[in-house]
C-alpha cells in the first residue's frame, strides 16, 4: 500500500494542492508500486505529499495531466535554456532521426560541428570528447586528470553536487556533508579531498598538504545545488594559481552554467582551466555531454599521438548520438550575446523582485545568483559559503515552492529558479506576484 508523506506545511496549501491535481494523485499511487517515489528516473520537482506528472511543455510552461499550466523556473532540471519545443531543434530531431539516431561506435560528422562550435566559444577546450551524462563527464576528466599527473586523490567543495557516482557524492548537499553516503565503495573517501569554497586560507592550507598527491581539482564556478552560490572572483582566480604553481589539473564543471555567457562561466570568470566538463544545456533537451581542455591532457585518449597506443581508453556506447549531437548544434548556435543579455536582465529583475518583497515583509529571504541561474535563501546570513548556506532554513524554501506550484510556477526542489529565452518581464512580474500570494499562503508574512 503506497502512503503519501505529510510534509507539514499549512494544511490549507496541501488541500489546495490535492483539490488541484486529483489525477496526478491517482497516477502517483499507482506508479510508486513499481517506480521508487512514482519518478523513473529523477528527483521530482515537489516530491510532497506526491509530485506532478507533466504530460506536455511548450516555451516556458508545462502542462500536468490534470490540465493545469505552470510557469516553468525549473527549466527541465535546468537544462532547457532555450524553453520547451524550441523549433530549430525539433528540426533538428527531426531530419536527424530520418537519418538515424545512432550508428554505435562509428563516428558521426555532426561531433566535428559540434566540438567546433564549442571550441569557438570556449578556447581552453582543445580537444573534446562526449558522453551521456554530467556524471559521466565528471568522472571520464577525473580519470584523465589521474593518467595525466599520476596522482591518485582528487578534490571538490563542500556542498557542491557534481553527479551521482561515489567520488563526486561526498560532501554534497542532499548527504550530510561530513558523512560518506551510503553504499558507497569502502575507502572511496580517501581518495577525495574536501574544500571549504570561498576560503582561500583554508584552502590553501589544504592544498599545500595534499599537493604531492592530488591529481585535480573539480569546481562549480556557481554552486547549484548549494542554491546557486557563486565562487567570488578573486577565489577562482586563487584556484587557477594554485594549481598551477603544484602541477594539479583544474578541472571546471560547466555542465549547469556553460550557458552563462559565450565563453561560458569560465569566461564570465576570465580564467582558463585545464579541463571542462558540459552536460544539460549543450543537448538542447537530449542526453548529452562533453569533458574536454588541453590538447596533451585529452590526447591521452588518442592512439595517434602515442604511437598507435592510446595511454588511456574511455568508451561511452550513447555518448555522442547523431541525434542528440543534431540537437546539440541547433541549440548552442541559438546562444548569442542577445540571447545571453535577455537572460540575465531577466535573472536580475527576478532576484530584485524577490529582495524588494523581503524588504517590504521584513523578512530572512534573500535571492542569489548570476545571470539566469538564482536560488532563494531563508537566512538573515549573507549567502557565501556552505558554512552560511547551511544557516538557512530548508523547510521554508521547500513549503514556499510547494505553494508556488498551486499559485502556478514550478521551481526546483532545492531553492533553485531559472529563466528561459522564451520567458518576457511579464512572465517574471507574474513569479513575483505568486511569491508574494505563496508567502501569505504559507503565513510567513501576515
Amino acid at each position: 500500500m503506497i502512503t503519501e508523506i505529510e510534509p507539514g506545511f499549512p494544511a490549507s496549501v496541501v488541500e489546495a494542492f490535492r483539490k488541484k491535481t486529483p489525477k496526478c494523485r491517482d497516477e502517483y499511487h499507482r506508479t510508486a508500486e513499481v517506480l521508487p517515489m512514482g519518478s523513473p528516473g529523477g528527483l521530482g520537482s515537489l516530491g510532497v505529499p506526491y509530485d506532478l506528472y507533466i504530460e506536455r511543455a511548450e516555451g516556458c510552461h508545462y502542462w500536468d495531466m490534470d490540465g493545469n499550466r505552470y510557469l516553468d523556473m525549473f527549466c527541465g532540471d535546468w537544462l532547457q535554456t532555450l524553453g520547451h519545443g524550441n523549433p530549430k531543434i525539433k528540426a533538428a530531431i527531426t531530419a536527424q532521426l530520418e537519418k538515424g539516431t545512432t550508428f554505435g561506435c562509428f563516428p558521426a560528422h555532426l561531433g566535428l560541428e559540434l566540438a567546433n562550435l564549442m571550441r569557438e566559444r570556449i578556447p581552453s577546450v582543445e580537444m573534446m570528447r562526449f558522453a551521456c551524462s554530467g556524471t559521466e563527464a565528471n568522472l571520464n576528466a577525473f580519470r584523465l586528470a589521474r593518467t595525466f599527473t599520476k596522482r591518485g586523490k582528487v578534490a571538490k567543495f563542500h556542498g557542491a553536487y557534481h553527479g551521482s557516482a561515489d567520488v563526486t557524492l561526498l560532501g554534497n548537499c542532499f548527504d550530510d556533508p561530513d558523512s560518506p553516503p551510503p553504499g558507497m565503495f569502502p575507502g572511496t573517501e580517501r581518495g577525495v579531498v574536501l574544500l571549504p569554497p570561498n576560503d582561500i586560507a583554508a584552502c590553501e592550507k589544504i592544498i599545500k598538504r595534499e599537493k604531492d598527491d592530488l591529481a585535480a581539482i573539480l569546481f562549480e564556478p556557481i554552486m547549484g545545488v548549494m542554491g546557486f552560490t557563486p565562487l567570488t572572483h578573486e577565489f577562482v582566480r586563487f584556484l587557477r594559481e594554485i594549481t598551477q604553481k603544484h602541477g594539479i589539473v583544474l578541472i571546471c564543471d560547466e555542465v549547469v552554467t556553460m550557458p552563462l555567457e559565450v565563453g561560458g562561466a569560465q569566461g564570465y570568470y576570465g580564467i582558463t582551466p585545464d579541463l571542462t566538463t558540459f552536460g544539460k544545456a549543450i543537448g538542447g533537451g537530449l542526453p548529452l555531454a562533453a569533458y574536454g581542455g588541453r590538447r596533451d591532457i585529452v590526447g591521452l585518449l588518442d592512439p595517434y599521438q602515442h604511437n598507435g597506443r592510446a595511454p588511456l581508453m574511455i568508451a561511452s556506447t550513447m555518448g555522442g548520438m547523431p541525434i542528440c549531437l543534431a540537437a546539440g548544434i541547433a541549440a548552442v548556435k541559438q546562444y548569442t550575446p542577445e540571447m545571453h543579455r535577455h537572460l540575465h536582465n531577466l535573472g536580475d529583475r527576478a532576484r530584485a523582485g524577490i529582495n524588494a518583497l523581503a524588504k517590504k515583509h521584513n523578512i530572512p529571504l534573500q535571492a542569489i545568483g548570476v545571470g539566469q541561474f538564482s536560488g532563494l535563501h531563508w537566512t538573515p546570513t549573507k549567502v557565501v559559503d556552505f558554512k552560511t548556506y547551511s544557516t538557512g532554513d530548508q523547510f521554508k524554501v521547500h513549503a514556499f515552492w510547494f505553494a508556488m506550484a498551486v499559485r502556478g510556477v514550478i521551481g526546483g526542489g532545492c531553492g533553485t529558479f531559472l529563466v528561459s529565452a522564451p520567458m518576457t518581464t511579464a512572465d517574471i512580474d507574474q513569479f513575483l506576484v505568486a511569491a508574494e500570494q505563496a508567502l501569505y499562503d504559507c503565513e510567513f508574512i501576515k
